[in-house]
């Protein structure tokens, strides 16, 4: 737990939390251009500098066979909160 919390992700989370610039567990809806309606959690977002950071958390054992499919997954997750921020985002898959 400490190797995941000295993370510099994380802890660049941690400092965005006090200016109320950092959302945990945020559930998401977002329509794709094709009209497909997409919903979900998001585990980590937070703002830093002049973009937003998404974070989305998975275990080795999920990751097994469907590396592919989680990316995707944070990636539809960074188009969402970045479209709704009008800011460039960057999607994270972080194992823990």
């Amino acid at each position: 737990v400490r190797e995941a919390l000295a993370h510099p992700l994380l802890q660049a989370g941690g400092d965005a939390a006090p200016t109320g610039l950092c959302y945990r567990e945020m559930p998401i809806t977002y329509r794709l251009p094709s009209g497909l309606l997409v919903e979900g959690f998001v585990d980590l977002a937070f703002r830093q500098g002049a973009s937003m950071v998404v974070v989305d958390f998975k275990t080795d054992r999920e990751l097994d066979g469907t590396l592919e499919q989680y990316r995707k997954q944070v990636s539809l997750y960074g188009s969402a909160i970045g479209q709704t921020a009008g800011l460039p985002t960057k999607s994270v898959l972080m194992r823990v």
